[in-house]
């Protein structure tokens, strides 16, 4: 139940936080259209008053429509950083061992979606990003990690071999295992972030502020060497 509150505050976050990437999107694909939608009535306008300056004009749109659509494809859609890999069901994940970590990892993504929100300072709020971003890579991991918890759970719970048992459980204490160091990494991330957030608020500016970053940048680092352990395919990133 927490855990499903904590989803549904990051989707939250989320929305708020992406409605002027949305809206940004829009007038640049609107813009696209009606250039276009010029450019294509220019030649009959040229006919019809018998005024050949409407194809100059109708080039022109046509060029406008082009950079107006350039825009619309590289412009970004979304302002928050979120999770790649799809989060388990609630009844998946219930009775596993992997639930406490996973549900960290969530919970501490949701804070640091909320702290962004929070953040008007630009040097505070481009550090609680870059936090952002390594914290959704971190629960990208934990997610990938927990279903291979569940794949050893079941394998348990069909095997009888006394040998094979122990093989698999030892698999799966290393799982848990990387996934309580990522769970502890993103408590680290959201701490370092509230601070950054802290001493940018009180001070305005802080000289705690360059030994701050320094501490988000350090567990960034720790964060991709954590997610190539845990069995991603590249930094941060699941396989």
């Amino acid at each position: 139940m927490r855990a499903d509150v904590e989803r549904r505050s990051f989707e939250n976050s989320h929305r708020r936080l992406d409605r002027p990437f949305r809206r940004a999107r829009r007038r640049a694909l609107n813009s696209a259209r009606i250039w276009a939608a010029a450019a294509a009535a220019s030649p009959v306008a040229a006919v019809a008053a018998d005024e050949w300056g409407w194809l100059g004009f109708g080039a022109a749109a046509l060029v406008q429509a082009a950079v107006s659509f350039r825009e619309f494809r590289t412009s970004p859609d979304t302002g928050l950083p979120v999770p790649r890999v799809a989060p388990l069901k609630a009844m998946e994940i219930r009775r596993s061992a992997a639930a406490r970590a996973l549900r960290r990892g969530e919970a501490g993504l949701a804070a640091l979606a909320a702290l962004l929100l929070a953040v008007e300072a630009r040097p505070a709020a481009a550090q609680v990003l870059r936090a952002t971003e390594t914290a959704a890579r971190l629960v990208d991991d934990l997610r990938s990690t927990a279903r291979r918890v569940l794949a050893c759970e079941s394998a348990l719970r069909a095997v009888s071999d006394p040998a094979v048992r122990a093989e698999i459980s030892t698999t799966s204490a290393r799982l848990l295992a990387g996934m309580d160091q990522a769970a502890d990494l993103l408590d680290g991330l959201l701490a370092a972030a509230t601070q950054i957030v802290g001493a940018v608020t009180v001070a305005g500016s802080s000289p705690r502020l360059a030994e701050l970053t320094a501490d988000v940048e350090r567990l960034r680092t720790y964060a991709d060497g954590l997610s190539e352990l845990l069995g991603s395919g590249g930094p941060g990133r699941p396989a």
